[in-house]
């Protein structure tokens, strides 16, 4: 055991709650007490999995001076209420992306960290990916260049707005999955863009009640250089992955081409031709394998270092206005100029 253990929960025992815990369940440096979830059956399968007590309510965490630090792992638009409660408490916290879904609540969670001097981190996960981490090293190393020219696509498998995620329509690609790409796009241009035109559909989503779009892309222009970032929620539930993620970029002296959504295993039956997401999160019993734990191990390096945490509430306020950029831009038809 750690002699400097943080005492952690996990609020949310979705998908990606499972994350955290299993984190937090295979690491010295933590030791998780607590999780707690809207549904109560499912937090205490949670707790039983993970040897740890189920909280009724966020209220429940908060109270609890033994908890020093929070996974806030809540659908994409009740992080608000979330972060603010929980940083009043002065808990710390690693927030899953996107920070919010609209400019206000973001600014209010970062108002709330600012106050109360919380260490918080946003989660984006996908900084840790193998492959962006070795693009942007030889970026870092002036091997490539300069960017110059970026297109990303990451989309998802219809079944996961219609079956998994029952807030579907209180989200969106560009929340749940665009988030990630811009962010991608400012850690590989190591910049953020100057302006911003968008363009979406509303169709075969809100034809089945959920009232979101089905498909974003947007155009980010840089002082040198310019990123295209398309976003789906229908990719038919055919296709041979969740997720449909690739990444390219052009700089002035090199390319980079990934496709993550291979990643070298093909399980195949009468039913699907599978191609599974083995990188991010792998379960290994009370541990794991996968890159998605590593920002998780950082946030708790930070809580006991008393450093910043490497990626800040700001990137995610940032992410969250360039967003809603976006979705004005969609809204208006025009190029909205962004703040220098």
């Amino acid at each position: 055991m750690s002699e400097n253990q943080v005492n952690v929960a996990v609020v949310g025992c979705g998908i990606f709650g499972e994350v955290h815990a299993t984190t937090y369940a295979g690491i010295e440096d933590a030791n998780l007490i607590a999780v707690c979830d809207v549904d109560p059956e499912r937090a205490a399968d949670f707790a039983e999995r993970f040897d740890c007590r189920a909280c009724a309510s966020v209220a429940e965490i908060a109270a609890d001076e033994t908890i020093e630090a929070v996974s806030v792992v809540t659908p994409d638009c009740y992080h608000r209420e979330v972060c603010v409660e929980l940083a009043s408490s002065g808990k710390h916290m690693i927030i899953e992306k996107p920070l919010a879904t609209s400019v206000q609540d973001a600014d209010a969670i970062a108002l709330a960290v600012d106050e109360t001097g919380v260490t918080a981190m946003m989660d984006f996960h996908n900084r840790y990916h193998p492959a962006i981490l070795a693009a942007k090293a030889r970026l870092d190393r002036g091997e490539m260049g300069r960017p110059q020219v970026m297109y990303a696509r990451l989309s998802d498998r219809i079944e996961v707005a219609t079956e998994w995620l029952a807030w579907a329509g209180r989200s969106g690609p560009e929340w749940f999955l665009g988030s990630h790409l811009v962010d991608l796009a400012g850690v590989l241009f190591g910049k953020q863009p100057r302006r911003i035109f968008a363009d979406g559909r509303k169709d075969v989503l809100a034809a089945r009640g959920i009232d979101c779009y089905d498909s974003v892309q947007m155009h980010l222009s840089y002082d040198d250089g310019m990123a295209t970032l398309e976003t789906s929620w229908i990719v038919p539930n055919a296709w041979p992955a969740v997720c449909d993620f690739y990444v390219s970029l052009q700089a002035t002296e090199a390319r980079a081409d990934i496709d993550m959504s291979n990643q070298g295993a093909t399980i195949v039956d009468d039913g699907r031709y599978d191609r599974p997401f083995l990188f991010g999160h792998t379960p290994m019993g009370r541990a794991d394998f996968g890159f998605m734990s590593y920002p998780i191990r950082d946030f708790i390096r930070a809580v006991q270092s008393g450093q910043p945490a490497p990626c800040t509430i700001d990137d995610g306020l940032e992410n969250v206005r360039i967003i809603a950029a976006a979705m004005e831009s969609i809204q208006t038809g025009q190029v909205i100029e962004l703040d220098a």
